[in-house]
């Protein structure tokens, strides 16, 4: 497989209907790539004159759904648009699992929906905690440009859609930890020599380390959660920082708090990287190239087991340690090889003992292909 060519990792589906959902910001890299994975902007907006969605009258959810996706499909054609409850659980958990939802969207029973674009870098929820979730990403950190586009497609639909707005409190929103500017900045950072675990680092894991993370994010009104955000863990030492105060502040305040933060986080982890190389390089090595033989050869897997081994890839990758493999593959894979892909590709439900078997197979054969 050519560096950068996914076209095995996530296939397109033949066929009418086809159902085919790329993720470029996940198979890409971008600016900062050793350490920063994705980028991501969030706004949350309601539509005036409808009930916020806790309070929705009957039938009211699917009068807002119906003239949400009317809206969508005039402001860009090119959005598509699903009906959450029309589609299969596997095809709602791909969504999730490349980011484009939330697990309460998918697993809510109200009338909602979600429209992306083919490129899998803008998303807009409808329907979930608040009517509206318009989310941009891209890959590496590069906040100015998805400003630049969030921004862009709120106005677009403020042109359409009278927002819920008060002139003191800024967007008013379901969850009053949203109201004032809405605004959600979210980067995702692999930092596994922060929070190396004892067989790498030969002593108690990077637990002071992660606690300074989290102190310096506390002080900026920041917090730092996992790999899907909200009370998820920070599986295969990835993290999420991202701003916890909306109201008060600029939506410029708080793109440059994250952005010093993520510069912060970037510096201690490099070095952290650096310091591990000159002193324990060879059990940093031997982390890595098992990695490599366990993923090379291994006939079941688990999702955590494959996501530990795929993040020492990638850092063996990111320090020059092992050359085989591009970074842009293990991000695909960490990606494809959760449930809900891998029964999207099945096309069938998987027992968990079938899963870790196709799970297992899939690693190996996009490895062998590189």
């Amino acid at each position: 497989m050519a560096p950068g060519d996914q076209s095995s990792l996530f296939p397109m589906d033949p066929g009418p209907g086809a159902f085919d959902l790329p993720a470029l910001w996940l198979e890409r890299t971008g600016p900062e790539r050793d350490v920063v994975v994705s980028s991501r902007m969030r706004l949350a907006r309601n539509v005036d004159g409808f009930h916020f969605k806790p309070k929705l009258d009957p039938g009211e959810g699917q009068r807002l759904e119906t003239y949400l996706h009317t809206v969508l499909g005039e402001i860009d054609p090119a959005l598509r648009y699903h009906a959450l409850h029309e589609l299969p659980e596997h095809h709602r958990e791909v969504m999730f699992e490349r980011h484009l939802v939330s697990r309460e969207h998918v697993s809510d029973e109200q009338p909602r929906a979600v429209a992306f674009d083919r490129t899998g870098t803008t998303s807009v929820m409808v329907n979930e905690e608040d009517h509206l979730r318009i989310q941009v990403f891209s890959p590496g950190l590069d906040l100015d440009e998805l400003q630049g586009r969030v921004r862009e497609l709120d106005a677009r639909i403020a042109s359409r859609v009278a927002y819920c707005f008060d002139e003191r409190f800024g967007y008013i929103t379901a969850c009053p930890t949203n109201t004032g500017t809405g605004l959600r900045v979210s980067v995702m950072l692999h930092l596994p020599a922060l929070a190396f675990r004892p067989e790498v680092r030969g002593a108690r894991g990077g637990e002071r380390d992660i606690v300074r993370m989290h102190n310096a994010a506390q002080q900026l009104g920041l917090t730092v959660r996992g790999l899907f955000g909200e009370s998820s863990r920070a599986e295969g030492d990835f993290f999420q920082i991202s701003n916890q105060v909306t109201l008060g502040r600029t939506a410029e305040q708080t793109v440059h708090d994250v952005h010093e933060l993520v510069q912060l986080v970037l510096d201690w982890e490099r070095r952290s990287r650096e310091t591990h190389l000159k002193t324990n390089r060879h059990r940093l090595e031997d982390h890595v190239w098992r990695a490599w033989a366990l993923l090379g050869h291994a006939r079941r897997m688990s999702s955590g087991e494959a996501l530990a081994h795929l993040s020492a890839l990638r850092l063996g990758v990111c320090l020059g340690i092992i050359d085989r493999v591009d970074v842009g593959t293990l991000q695909g894979l960490m990606v494809t090889m959760r449930p809900g892909h891998l029964q999207h590709l099945a096309g069938r439900e998987l027992t968990p003992e079938e899963r870790d078997v196709v799970r297992a197979a899939r690693i190996r054969d996009a490895l062998s292909s590189t």
